[in-house]
């Protein structure tokens, strides 16, 4: 009978009391340590699930980090291989250009220098025959002046002409009268007769001869108007001639002087030509080098990508690792509720302690992104937070705490939930469902947080009483 007390204290853990069986404390001591290690073993497995759950989800996000980043490497250098390939085709094409920019520049400016030159020449001949057109108004003038001195000489010569002609014309008529005279006086009067005859014949030849000589008068002094007036149109044409080729000058002045301008900009202009040339032969090259860089770094992207590949079969060990530590906290979870292995209510507020501060720092992530608008990495599987591996491995026995514990899963997935809709609507840019998502994720917060206050409350004053919250 003594034996099977002994037995059943040792069971239910109770202290030996009256018994002095060295071998029995010896066996409960060696459970009650067991129990205690078995607590400690607990703590660090659900540690170690908790941390290996935090760096799974940081190992994903960090391989869809990697993934987009690659993908995105990928996409840029693509997009950059072929502009530098475009670019190399057409900086050739540029460098031909320019070459030949820059000589056709280069004759241009020597074409343009020869016809500075050639001008010069031209506005020097251009004075010289402003010079002899001047010249040739003031000889013109004075050929003017002598043509009427000599219309002046021709109208002194008809009045001569005149004069002779009346003093022909009286001698004529003298010689007829004394002729007539003559033949009055007969036989005496003869020789008188003979030199009136004479005396008319020579004013009738002179009378002639003043004719051709007024005839010759008239044609001179015809031709002397002429040329007058041909002088004066040829003075007026040279005139105008002299004005135009002034203003002709006075535009070759101009032109030389904006050639001059062209010259020394098209020289300045071939001289930049050369330096652009060489900055294109220069900027040719790079681009080439630029191309065998981009060459390089499309090895590179393709490495990323195999990085990329073996980063995500390097997680793979992790997940194993963790559902194989979560597997063994769930078989703890089932062996608590023996009374040798047992958890201590003092590691299970603990627990729930933490699950508080764990929830906070979720809530906190949730709303840095609905404040900065981005997706950040966060857990949305209920089983992996550091609460849910708990939560779905432990059942405690107390009906009061297990009443309120029973209620928690689908608030707990309800809430992991909420993390999904946010990053939903961010993704969407639809900022202001997020932020009435995170609105919804508060209020069912306080629901829970007032929930494991409660449990921590209960477990408190099961621990006063000295009964454990695993045990029905």
């Amino acid at each position: 009978m003594k034996e099977k007390k002994i037995l059943y204290n040792i069971g239910r853990m109770l202290p030996l009391e009256g018994t002095r069986e060295e071998e029995a404390l010896q066996i409960q001591k060696r459970l009650k340590d067991g129990r205690t290690e078995f607590n400690q073993l607990v703590q660090k497995v659900f540690g170690a699930v908790m941390k290996i759950s935090a760096l799974d989800l940081s190992l994903h996000d960090c391989m869809e980090r990697v993934s987009d980043i690659s993908s995105v490497v990928r996409s840029v250098t693509e997009r950059v291989v072929s502009a530098s390939h475009k670019t190399e085709e057409n900086m050739s094409e540029v460098v031909s250009a320019h070459e030949s920019f820059t000589q056709n520049a280069i004759r241009i400016s020597e074409a343009a220098a020869e016809m500075k030159e050639h001008l010069a020449a031209g506005t020097a001949e251009l004075e010289e025959v402003v010079t002899e057109s001047a010249e040739t108004i003031r000889n013109s003038n004075e050929t003017k002046q002598d043509m009427e001195q000599l219309m002046n000489v021709l109208k002194d010569m008809n009045d001569v002409i005149k004069g002779i002609n009346s003093i022909s014309a009286q001698t004529n008529m003298l010689a007829l009268n004394a002729s007539i005279e003559a033949a009055r006086a007969g036989e005496a009067g003869r020789g008188f007769a003979v030199v009136a005859d004479q005396i008319r014949a020579l004013a009738d030849e002179t009378k002639q001869l003043t004719a051709n000589m007024d005839e010759l008068v008239v044609r001179i002094g015809s031709a002397s108007q002429m040329s007058c007036e041909s002088l004066d149109r040829t003075v007026t044409e040279l005139r105008d001639m002299q004005e135009n080729l002034g203003k002709v000058m006075q535009i070759n002045q101009v032109n030389e002087k904006s050639l001059v301008q062209i010259v020394d900009h098209v020289t300045t202009i071939a001289a930049s030509g050369e330096e652009i040339l060489s900055a294109a032969s220069n900027v040719q090259n790079q681009m080439s080098e630029l191309s065998d860089d981009c060459t390089q770094l499309e090895t590179e992207t393709a490495a990323m990508s195999s990085v990329s590949a073996d980063l995500q079969n390097s997680v793979s060990p992790v997940q194993e690792v963790e559902k194989e530590l979560d597997d063994a906290a769930r078989r703890m979870g089932t062996m608590v509720s023996d009374v040798f292995y047992m958890l201590d209510n003092q590691i299970f507020i603990n627990t729930v302690q933490g699950a508080i501060g764990a929830h906070q720092k979720w809530l906190d992530t949730l709303g840095k992104m609905v404040e900065q608008r981005c997706c950040m990495p966060l857990q949305l599987d209920d089983t992996k937070c550091a609460f849910g591996h708990f939560y779905y491995a432990m059942h405690p026995g107390n009906r009061e705490v297990a009443q309120i514990w029973a209620g928690l899963g689908e608030k707990h997935r309800r809430f992991h939930g909420f993390g999904r809709s946010v990053m939903n609507a961010i993704r969407r840019e639809d900022y202001g469902g997020a932020a009435r998502e995170l609105g919804e994720a508060k209020k069912l917060s306080e629901e829970l947080i007032g929930d494991f206050n409660k449990i921590i409350e209960i477990t408190k004053r099961l621990d006063t009483g000295g009964m454990a919250v695993f045990e029905g």
